[in-house]
């Protein structure tokens, strides 16, 4: 089982450009074949999917974070 911890917006950009690396393919393209259900579910991809899901949500809360420091 996977323990949780924090990651900074950088290594997560980093992870999935592990990933990028590994299968081949940008992060994008791989989840568009995900979601179609071509890749299969095993483990490492489960997480990789994870990751930029996670990329995703975390993205507009960190702009938003930066434009109100700038703000300020």
């Amino acid at each position: 089982m996977f323990e949780p911890r924090r990651i900074s917006f950088e290594e997560l950009s980093e992870q999935l450009q592990e990933y990028e690396r590994k299968y081949g393919y940008s992060t994008i393209e791989f989840y568009r074949r995900y979601q179609a259900g071509t890749l299969g579910d095993d483990d490492d991809l489960m997480m990789w999917a994870g990751l930029y899901h996670l990329y995703l949500t975390s993205h507009p809360v960190r702009e938003f974070m930066r434009e109100e420091a700038l703000a300020a």
